[in-house]
C-alpha cells in the first residue's frame, strides 16, 4: 500500500492529500492552499516530482493554492470539464460569496479535463525490454466517478489498489455536501451518492473535509444516506 499522507492548514481551507511511498513521485488531491508553497515544499522532501493534481471540484477552498503553483513539466491538473469555468468565475468558485475575496486563476495550467469513468494512469515507469518492447511498471490508475450535485463537476477519485476513495465535498464523515451554492445540482444528489455507495465496504474514504471514514461506516451510520438505500 502506497503511503496517504493528509495536510490541513486550518482555516477555511479543505484537506489536501498526497499520494507516493517515498522518493517515488507524488499524486496530489485538491489543492486549496498553498501559502508559501507548504504543500510544495512537502513533497519536494520526499518526491522528486507531482505527476499530477486531481481537484475534486471547483470551489476556491479547493482550488485556491493553483495561483501559487510552480508548474513543473508533466505535471497534469485534472479536474472535471463541467468545473472548469470555476477557475476564473468567482461566482461559480463561491469566493467572493464565502470568503469575500474574488479568486481568479492567474496563470496558465495543463489542464486534463476529465470525464465519468475515465481511467487516468500516473507516476508509472515507462521501459524497453530486451526484446524492445515498451512495458509500463507501477504508477497508480486514478478512476473518475462524476458525482454531480454539490458542483456540477464534482468528481470522487478511486484508487482501486489503495481501496481508497477521495471524495471532495461529495462525502464526509457522517455528512454530505452542500447543495445549496452557484452551480449545484441537488436532483442528482441520489444517482451521484449510489455510484460511491457501489465501492467495497473497506474502501477507506478521504474527505474534503473533516476525518477520514469508510464506505461501510457511511451505508450504516450517515443519517443523509438513509434516504438512497
Amino acid at each position: 500500500m502506497a503511503r496517504i499522507i493528509k495536510l490541513h492548514y486550518g482555516g477555511n481551507e479543505g484537506n489536501t492529500y498526497v499520494l507516493g511511498d517515498e522518493g517515488e513521485p507524488a499524486i496530489v488531491f485538491d489543492f486549496g492552499d498553498d501559502q508559501n508553497h507548504r504543500v510544495e515544499e512537502y513533497c519536494s522532501r520526499h518526491h522528486p516530482f507531482i505527476a499530477g493534481i486531481f481537484i475534486t471540484h471547483g470551489h476556491v477552498d479547493h482550488i485556491g493554492g493553483l495561483n501559487e503553483l510552480r508548474v513543473k513539466e508533466g505535471t497534469k491538473v485534472v479536474i472535471h470539464q463541467e468545473d472548469e469555468p470555476c477557475l476564473r468565475d468567482p461566482k461559480l468558485n463561491a469566493s467572493s460569496s464565502l470568503f469575500g475575496k474574488p479568486f481568479v486563476l492567474n496563470q496558465e495550467l495543463p489542464l486534463y479535463l476529465c470525464e465519468d469513468e475515465d481511467e487516468i494512469l500516473l507516476a508509472a515507469r515507462r521501459l524497453k525490454g530486451p526484446d524492445g518492447q515498451e512495458k509500463v511498471l507501477g504508477g497508480h490508475l486514478v478512476k473518475v466517478i462524476h458525482t454531480p450535485f454539490h458542483t456540477a463537476g464534482s468528481c470522487c477519485y478511486y484508487v482501486a489498489e489503495e481501496k481508497a476513495l477521495f471524495s471532495g465535498d461529495t462525502l464526509f464523515h457522517l455528512g454530505v455536501g452542500r447543495m445549496d451554492l452557484p452551480g449545484a445540482k441537488p436532483k442528482l444528489f441520489e444517482a451521484s451518492l449510489r455510484k460511491i455507495l457501489a465501492l467495497p465496504e473497506d474502501t477507506k474514504v478521504y474527505p474534503g473535509h473533516g476525518p477520514t471514514t469508510t464506505i461501510g461506516q457511511e451505508k450504516h451510520f450517515n443519517p443523509y444516506l438513509t434516504l438512497i438505500r
